[in-house]
């Protein structure tokens, strides 16, 4: 994905065709308690999940500690590390879910490059569709030997700029649920829950980016800062459980049969089931 430096509306830079403008509406709720809109607050995420680097190749790493299956099809990233499973344009991705739990993030020994990072996400597209990505998740952010974690949660739609829920509390070992339903190609609703501390966050975007709808990501990845990647935080194993999308046909898309995401020496990812698996430091 590419930095853009995020505005609450986002126009077209051409006249011709006018494209419909990026926007947004949210709300949320603390114990099903509606939360006033002045105390929701969002800030211009730093750093950015990018789009998926395909250029890196290495020998799988050792998931022999890790009680789950290794079926599916191995593929390598220098940033993705998880899977995704794909669709066809005629049968698209109308929604995607999944459980995970915040990892709790540690400065990497032998690392030295800073700021390091863990983002853990569920998102449709950015893989075989390139042009679009819609993902919502939570990162944690140690920005020098001090090793003081920041975690936070967020959303973006690229191209379009992301965006930090400042307003949500973020702890290591929380229990998140990510849920994105898109109402057509360029429009769609997320909701992202701290089961853990019972904040929900809901926001419903129209003028985004057209997404192709094939692509179910559920990725631990190492972000970028502007065009350069992060050092990969030490993190603790990350389950996505119930990880499922749903498509227009009514079909279930699940995990087995995934593009299965390694990080060469820093993550390793496999499947458990259909609707579980797991990414950890090999």
């Amino acid at each position: 994905m590419k930095f853009l430096h995020a505005t609450l509306l986002l126009s077209a830079l051409v006249a011709q065709p006018v494209l419909a403008e990026f926007s947004f509406t949210d709300s949320a709720t603390l114990n099903g308690v509606p939360i006033p809109k002045s105390e929701i607050k969002l800030e211009p995420f730093e750093p950015i999940p990018r789009r998926i680097n395909h250029n890196a190749s290495a020998p799988a790493a050792s998931s022999a500690h890790r009680k789950v299956r290794r079926a599916n099809t191995a593929a390598y990233s220098s940033n993705w590390c998880g899977s995704v499973s794909h669709t066809t344009s005629t049968n698209q991705i109308k929604l995607i879910h999944a459980y995970f739990q915040h990892p709790s993030c540690t400065k990497r020994t032998g690392v030295t490059m800073y700021p390091q990072a863990a983002a853990a996400w569920a998102g449709i597209d950015g893989d075989s569709w390139t042009s679009a990505l819609l993902q919502s998740g939570t990162v944690c952010k140690i920005d020098n030997s001090t090793g003081v974690v920041r975690n936070e949660a967020w959303w973006q739609w690229v191209p379009s700029g992301a965006f930090t829920i400042s307003s949500m509390p973020v702890a290591a070992n929380d229990w998140f649920e990510v849920l994105i339903n898109t109402t057509s190609t360029t429009a769609a609703k997320i909701t992202l829950t701290n089961i853990s501390q019972g904040y929900a966050y809901t926001v419903t975007v129209t003028g985004g980016a057209t997404l192709a709808r094939v692509d179910a990501d559920w990725i631990l990845e190492r972000p970028y800062y502007g065009s350069s990647l992060a050092g990969f935080a030490q993190f603790t194993d990350v389950w996505f459980q119930e990880a499922y999308a749903t498509l227009s046909n009514g079909a279930s898309l699940g995990i087995l049969g995934a593009k299965q995401y390694q990080i060469s020496g820093t993550c390793a990812s496999a499947e458990y089931d259909n609707a579980d698996l797991a990414a950890w430091v090999p």
